[in-house]
């Protein structure tokens, strides 16, 4: 008899504790389902650990012109090329040169284009920046805002680092800035990245610094940055802005490309991107700097 009230108790105790887990993962479910999605979902909307490698536009005949190192001298006739062809590109800016071409970021901004942060001095973001985080602080502060006055109402905030040099610790130092964070990035590029030749020695890939640098013409160029396009069908192209045979090689390409019907966009119009934003608040806070001179979040 006692073995049989023994039993009974061990299956009532197995019920209740089936019982009592089903209650308690019931309740849980219904607490992830009520509660904001992203409280759960990972951080994404902030620099990124490593740069953005992936845009999601090759295959698609979508191409996004990104123009890195100005403004200079030669921008506003790239502007005049672009707006013949009423292209928009993302500038991304070094904030030390903006001082010397209000013009051409007056224009970028009424024209349409997307203003993004290149740095203020184009500085290699190595091992030094890992070591003291605050100079990422002024090399990226000082150009959000330096560029604020031409950033769109409802633009995204990008950055690219200078020779796509970055760091898993610049993440996790500029992620505590109450304005920095909102930028996507870093934003790496699928087109012109570097020269590359096929087994017959013609030209498959092209980037236009390397090819000035190696005293090629800008018609060779734009050769090696069209078969690349045309091999991938569309990405994020990187260019730039700052020498006269990069006006000249965009000045040929831009009328071939759209001949063979690519569409182009800015790194707004990217949807691949989508996981990184964050939506602005009204009033963005400022970029703390060193406690001490904050530095001015862009104006919406």
């Amino acid at each position: 008899m006692r073995r049989f009230f023994l039993g009974q108790e061990r299956m009532l105790f197995r019920v209740i504790s089936f019982v009592g887990t089903a209650v308690l993962t019931t309740a849980l479910a219904l607490v992830f389902m009520t509660l904001p999605a992203q409280r759960f979902e990972p951080a994404n909307a902030y620099f990124q650990q490593t740069n953005i490698y992936r845009s999601g536009l090759q295959g698609t005949h979508t191409l996004a012109l990104t123009f890195d190192d100005g403004p200079s001298a030669y921008t506003g006739e790239l502007l005049d090329s672009l707006a013949r062809y009423n292209v928009k590109a993302t500038f991304f800016i070094v904030g030390s040169r903006v001082p010397f071409h209000r013009d051409a970021m007056d224009r970028m901004m009424r024209e349409g284009h997307v203003v993004a942060n290149h740095s203020y001095t184009h500085a290699r973001m190595g091992r030094r920046f890992a070591n003291h985080p605050e100079l990422l602080i002024t090399q990226i502060g000082d150009t959000n805002n330096a560029i604020a006055p031409y950033v769109r109402p409802g633009q995204g905030l990008y950055f690219r680092a200078p020779y796509g040099v970055w760091r898993k610790v610049h993440a996790d130092f500029l992620n505590q800035d109450p304005a920095l964070k909102y930028y996507v990035g870093p934003v790496y590029w699928d087109i012109g990245g570097n020269i590359a030749y096929d087994d017959e020695g013609n030209m498959r890939a092209a980037a236009d610094w390397d090819c000035w640098s190696q005293d090629l013409t800008s018609e060779q160029c734009g050769e090696g940055y069209l078969r690349e396009i045309r091999r991938k069908k569309g990405g994020v192209v990187l260019m730039h802005d700052i020498r006269q045979r990069s006006l000249m090689m965009v000045n040929a390409l831009l009328p071939a490309l759209v001949a063979e019907g690519y569409s182009f966009v800015t790194l707004d119009d990217v949807r691949e991107f989508d996981q990184y934003r964050t939506p602005l608040p009204q009033d963005v806070p400022i970029a703390m700097g060193d406690g001490r001179t904050p530095l001015a979040a862009p104006a919406r």
